[in-house]
């Protein structure tokens, strides 16, 4: 009987708008709008009802017709990206209400959604936002407008391959970067098996984008898990308000300089198409594609965790790892030394660019439906589908191969609350993991064990024709029947091995994960606003893991689901004649295998004068862990990726202490002093029984969500007419309960009985090594200060900011538990623009510096100082507009100087890419 009431309540708050609607005389408003300096007709121009669902754009003429049931008196609103919007009151039918909006830039009057989930001014916004509009994503001078999101003050951009660019705000950036959520019209964009930003690979489309904001910081009290270091949203263009037919064409090019491959096209083309019938139903559909030949890793740095701080780079030595070559992780010790002392020796490894596609390639299209019930109700149906190859970097380098990423959605818009359900089907495709295909493929022409008793039999002289203790000898002499690279047997077993699920034969991940989401808010302000405005949200999400063994420990029989559920409250109240905006929130939120916690957040916005205003907020924020960090089971070679729940590591005996694990950090002690006691002449079993009271038991805990307090204050103000504006920002959080990879290995003998035999083990490489997911035990904070400048003067945009992060240690801090803060001390941008120089001839630029910096990652485990060193970029585009067919022609390009830089440590040097475009669209003006 409840539910029946219940359903009885719903329908009638959906019809009563309806019956209210149809009570009210219609009352239509027609005209034409124009530029008030040339007098042409305005394309494109939004028309619309203020705080109703109801609104038109004008067409190629300028004209428009408006009919609305919504009672007089009413305002409505004209407004255009790059014009000043105007706002009529209505209190009858008009036939030629005629408008004249006059072109320009105001600053400070952009209106954001993100900070608070309401929309207000971003002058009063109470936590730092940054915006990109309309206008700045077709202007942006890069190859793509998510590539010139690093022009924003306060973000940091990474590039592991063309197709992953990760977008990250102060500090602990990395190449999975879990702790920023990325939403495409509210829907979370993050895969939810492989858990790899897929950013724009499978995003959204140049055409279609209308807004891009994103909030530096903890956002968890509004956004709930994840939302750790910061928020971006990207919003498409409704087809009720931009219609018609819209095509863009770009052909560019890359490798000019021909370092890593001969010059190579990029190719790129996409279509949008809007319709709106009658002002009640619209739709929608787009479509994108493209293509080009990747950035290629090619490094060759020593990363053998025991060899790398005594031997470095030295070519001489055996157990030489380097950093894009694979297969070279099969490593052993041989009894080959003076005295019969172990030696490491890794076999031969393939060369990244022999073992993954570089010929990357992107496909985005989705297709929306969008009905108006009412003008205070409207329900969209959006599909989108995302293809893409390219290769992603996180414990190893893996060969993303036509993974696809398919969203549904439907939701209930009112013009004060929202409801929405969606879910994302992810399916790995024929993507597969490039160390184990090189690790693999040295096993199809000659086993591990074959191979290193043929290198020890040709070093110990028991091969007659060759000279005994040469290394490069011993390693031609194993490496006989080699499958080399090119050949058709090479290419063959490759192509083999990459549709084998099995990591001890093949290299292919096989995953279906699904994820559910269902979520919604509503606003109490209509009732509750003469006190305080208040807002209520809530939702559910479900993980449904499906990787089939290959990524999860999701075998036959042990299916795994995650669920989690969260609910918020947001409270809002002006004081002092609205110069005082205070806000406060709180949420909590709880998964299956965590427990549940409250996250708050508080903050004030104080108008000391007209246009300037200073905020300060308290925020908090937590990290769930991921469902890779919860129940991963992967061999990725180097060690044994371990999920951090109990349900993932039982029976492994993993855990506490009397058990045979070591810590990584106790094994690379006891590596360096036997090699010392070598060089010294020692006795080997001397040398190790010695040196064994340096190996320490692992003790580690279960992983748990992690945590941050943040606090910030600003100014946000304009001078000179408006025309100067400043935004400056500092901010300290604490962290806690970092989630981090620990390393340990697994021996033959317990630690505890029996050291000395334990340490022959590490000497002799009888160890498994495991890396599991668990918690940093100290508390790092980390500081920061941005400063962001933005000028107009006659049709010029002049900008700058800087950015200064910086990570605090205690004098204890174990390296071996530092989180990767990967970012840069001291950055700035600078940009300049003008859309129309010169009768339709326009520019953009922009310039970015960055402090060198430290990278740390699973990638190149148990290595802690691994530089990044500074470097610089210049994007820069030239445009030319031709009004009479709607196009504009540009020429333009990235890193145009072609200054080799690599921004990940294991990924690729990026040079320079250039193109030349032409965007037609029928809403150009």
């Amino acid at each position: 009987m409840v539910l029946h009431k219940s359903v009885i309540l719903l329908l009638l708050t959906l019809i009563i708008p309806g019956v209210e609607a149809l009570a009210q005389a219609a009352v239509t408003v027609s005209g034409q709008v124009t530029d008030a300096s040339t007098r042409e007709p305005l394309v494109g121009v939004n028309v619309y009802v203020r705080d109703r669902m109801v609104g038109t754009s004008t067409d190629s003429r300028g004209r428009y017709s408006l009919t609305t049931n919504t009672p007089t008196p009413f305002t409505l609103v004209f407004s255009m990206v790059g014009f000043t919007p105007q706002v009529i009151s209505i209190t009858e039918s008009r036939s030629e209400l005629n408008v004249a909006l006059s072109e320009g830039q105001v600053l400070g009057s952009e209106v954001v959604v993100t900070a608070s989930r309401v929309e207000e001014n971003i002058m009063r916004s109470p936590v730092s936002v940054e915006k990109m509009d309309m206008r700045a994503i077709r202007e942006t001078p890069a190859a793509s407008f998510y590539e010139g999101l690093a022009n924003l003050k306060a973000v940091d951009i990474i590039t592991s391959s063309l197709g992953f660019k990760i977008i990250n705000t102060r500090g602990f950036m990395s190449t999975s970067n879990n702790r920023f959520v990325q939403f495409i019209d509210g829907m979370d964009n993050q895969a939810p098996g492989l858990n790899i930003p897929v950013g724009n690979m499978v995003g959204i489309s140049e055409l279609d984008a209308e807004s891009v904001e994103i909030i530096p910081g903890a956002a968890s009290a509004l956004y709930g898990p994840n939302a750790f270091n910061g928020v971006i949203n990207m919003t498409s263009k409704n087809p009720f308000e931009y219609q018609g037919f819209s095509a863009m064409a770009k052909l560019g090019v890359n490798h000019v300089d021909g370092r890593d491959a001969s010059p190579s096209p990029l190719y790129e083309g996409m279509v949008r198409y809007a319709k709106a019938i009658n002002n009640r139903f619209a739709f929608k559909v787009n479509l994108a594609y493209m293509t080009a030949h990747d950035w290629h890793a090619n490094s060759t740095e020593n990363v053998d965790p025991l060899s790398y701080a005594t031997q470095g780079n030295n070519p001489n030595n055996p157990a030489y790892n380097a950093l894009n070559v694979y297969g070279d992780e099969a490593v052993t010790s041989l009894p080959i030394g003076p005295f019969g002392l172990p030696v490491r020796v890794a076999r031969t490894g393939y060369l990244e660019e022999d073992l993954v596609d570089y010929d990357t390639y992107s496909l985005k299209g989705d297709a929306a439906l969008h009905y108006r019930v009412t003008e205070r109700l409207e329900v969209i149906y959006h599909y989108k589908y995302g293809a893409g190859t390219s290769v992603y970097q996180a414990a190893n380098r893996y060969a993303i191969k036509n993974f696809t990423l398919q969203q549904h959605k439907l939701e209930l818009r009112g013009t004060n609350f929202f409801a929405r359900t969606y879910s994302t089907f992810e399916n790995s495709g024929d993507s597969y993991d490039s160390r184990f295909l090189a690790l693999n493929l040295n096993r199809t022409w000659k086993s591990d064990q074959q191979w290193f008793q043929e290198y020890a039999a040709a070093y110990l002289g028991l091969v007659p024709t060759l000279t005994p203790g040469n290394h490069d000898a011993a390693r031609s002499f194993a490496d006989r029947g080699r499958l080399e690279p090119g050949t058709p047997e090479f290419e063959r077993e490759k192509e083999r091995l990459q549709g084998l699920t099995d990591f001890r034969r093949g290299a292919k991940f096989d995953d279906q994960t699904k994820m559910y989401h269902t979520e919604g808010q509503y606003d109490l302000s209509r009732w509750t606003g003469k006190v305080v405005d208040v807002q209520l949200g809530g939702n559910y999400r479900l993980y449904d893991l499906n990787s089939n063994g290959t990524i999860f420990s999701d075998t036959t029989g042990n299916d795994i689901t995650i669920y989690e559920y969260g609910a918020y409250a947001q409270a809002i109240k002006r004081l002092l004649s609205d110069r005082l905006k205070v806000t406060a929130s709180l949420r909590y939120d709880k998964n299956e295998n965590f427990k549940g916690r409250f996250t708050p957040r508080a903050s004030a916005v104080f108008t000391v004068a007209e246009n300037h205003n200073f905020r300060a907020s308290f925020q908090t924020g937590f990290r769930n862990p991921t469902t890779q960090d919860q129940f991963i089971f992967l061999n990725v070679g180097q060690a044994i990726l371990v999920g951090g729940v109990p349900a993932t590591s039982r029976g492994l005996n993993l855990y506490g202490p009397g058990s045979n694990t070591i810590t990584l950090s106790s094994v690379q002690a006891f590596g360096n002093e036997v090699q010392l006691d070598v060089i010294g002449g020692a006795n080997s079993s001397r040398a190790v029984i010695e040196n064994a009271g340096i190996l320490q038991a692992a003790e580690v805990d279960y992983v748990k969500p992690e945590q941050v307090r943040a606090y910030e204050v600003g100014y946000k103000g304009l001078l000179l007419e408006k025309s100067l504006m400043f935004d400056i920002n500092y901010y300290y959080s604490s962290y806690r309960d970092f989630i981090l990879g620990t390393t340990v290995v697994q021996t033959e003998s317990d630690i505890q009985t029996n050291p000395q035999a334990a340490a022959f083990d590490i000497a002799l490489s009888r160890f498994q090594p495991y890396q599991l997911y668990t918690n940093a035990d100290q508390q790092v904070a980390a500081q920061g200060a941005a400063l962001g400048v933005t000028y107009i003067l006659s049709g010029y945009t002049f900008g700058g900011n800087t950015n200064w992060n910086k990570l605090d240690l205690g004098e204890d801090t174990n390296p071996d538990q530092i989180a990767g803060f990967n970012t840069p001390e001291w950055k700035f941008n600078l940009t300049a623009g003008n859309r129309n120089v010169y009768r339709n001839l326009g520019f953009s630029a922009a310039f970015r510096w960055s402090d060198s910096y430290i990278w740390q990652s699973s990638f190149i485990a148990g290595i802690n100082d691994a530089l990044i060193p500074s470097y610089y970029t210049l994007d820069a585009q030239v445009s030319y507009k031709v009004a009479v067919i709607k196009s504009i022609f540009r020429i333009g390009g990235s890193n145009v100087t072609n200054n080799r830089i690599r921004q990940v440590y294991g990924g690729p040097y990026i040079g320079g890419l250039y193109y030349v475009s032409v965007t037609f669209d029928e809403l150009l003006n």
